[in-house]
């Protein structure tokens, strides 16, 4: 009842109530502008990756821009360490799927070369072998070697690009520096030097199990330096020309990135084997048929008619060998590390943007118990 004095409030009493209502309103606001300013900004690191900027979840679509400067706050930065690990698992799960049909081509390239057998003879022989005993063939030092060479081959590559990219995303933006083609020299050498390594063990293994029985029991120097330069060829046609064609590429016509990145990783490791097959044949050539008996001049001619007439099917088994090694297997273990940090990174934000939520929350229960 209005008129019953009880129920009229001092003068003092209505202005500490209408303060206080004030005071509850403007934390309020305070809070709702820090979470709106939060979604407009998004400042969440992204990577260099294919990911999609909107986020199938039970959080509300955002677009994340690029920030324009590089965070070093341990709740922005991506974790290294998984980056890595998925590094590796990418590497050896793509590595194991093409590496029985590797080992059939290389068998039949050291045949070929020892003149046992021809090369559909014995790819045919092999694939009969392992369609008999699957179990056995992958427990066989053939195919754990040829999986070993690009099993760490993959790892060193991945490992190496997932560091520099790293590095070079979350560094002061004042220490990016024009080390570019340094750093792809470094990747470049050091991804040689351990396929090269285990290549030639591979290649040794190879050639004194299905070369020519006749042959010397040691390979020589020079065909391990044959074979370290075939595998500076593939190395360098696999993982640094498909970049720098790529560019080529996408400034010379109208295709996007993805595009022309999937052309030179398919077109480069197959170009190069032009020249990496006579390479490598000579290489085989050498360890098969010393030539000692012959001079100078008469051990040339005999090993250049040699590579005519083996060239062309020792060259069309090696791009059949290295389509599927590095160009296919180039496409998926890009689409593999893409996929991987693209879960890495929704993880993330998704972790973000749950404690900012929960201090938003925390922010206003904390208004309401002070009011």
């Amino acid at each position: 009842n209005p008129k019953n004095p009880k129920n009229k409030k001092k003068p003092e009493e209505r202005i500490t109530s209408q303060s206080k209502s004030r005071t509850t309103q403007k934390m309020l606001q305070k809070d709702n502008n820090k979470d709106s300013n939060f979604t407009a900004q998004a400042p969440f690191p992204v990577l260099a990756t294919s990911i999609s900027t909107q986020m199938h979840t039970n959080i509300s679509p955002i677009q994340i821009p690029r920030p324009a400067v590089h965070f070093r706050d341990s709740t922005l930065s991506s974790n290294l360490a998984s980056k890595l690990a998925g590094d590796i698992i990418c590497a050896c799960t793509i590595t194991f799927g093409f590496s029985p049909f590797v080992t059939v081509i290389d068998k039949a390239i050291i045949q070929k070369a020892a003149g046992t057998h021809g090369i559909l003879q014995s790819s045919l022989n092999s694939v009969v072998n392992i369609a008999r005993n699957p179990g056995n063939y992958v427990k066989s030092p053939m195919f754990l070697i040829m999986w070993g060479v690009y099993a760490s081959t993959y790892c060193t590559v991945n490992c190496l690009k997932t560091i520099m990219e790293h590095r070079d995303h979350f560094k002061e933006p004042d220490a990016l520096g024009s080390s570019n083609d340094a750093e792809k020299f470094g990747v470049f050498a050091a991804t040689t030097a351990i396929n090269s390594g285990a290549s030639m063990l591979k290649d040794k293994f190879y050639a004194t199990h299905f070369g020519n029985a006749t042959a010397a029991s040691t390979v020589p120097k020079i065909t391990y330096g044959l074979w370290g330069l075939r595998d500076c060829m593939v190395i360098g046609s696999s993982f640094i020309l498909p970049d720098l064609f790529c560019g080529v590429l996408t400034r010379n016509t109208e295709m996007d990135r993805k595009t022309a990145l999937t052309v030179s990783q398919l077109s480069c490791p197959i170009a190069a084997q032009f020249i990496a097959g006579p390479v490598q044949l000579l290489g085989l050539d050498i360890y098969n048929r010393p030539l000692r008996n012959l001079s100078f001049g008469a051990a040339v001619k005999e090993r250049l008619i040699f590579q005519r007439t083996n060239f062309t099917s020792i060259v069309g088994a090696r791009i059949a060998r290295i389509a599927p090694a590095y160009g296919i297997g180039g496409i998926g273990n890009t689409y593999l590390r893409d996929k991987w940090k693209d879960q890495l990174l929704r993880k993330e934000m998704q972790r973000n943007w749950q404690s900012k939520s929960q201090l938003t929350m925390g922010s206003a229960r904390r208004a309401t118990i002070s009011i």
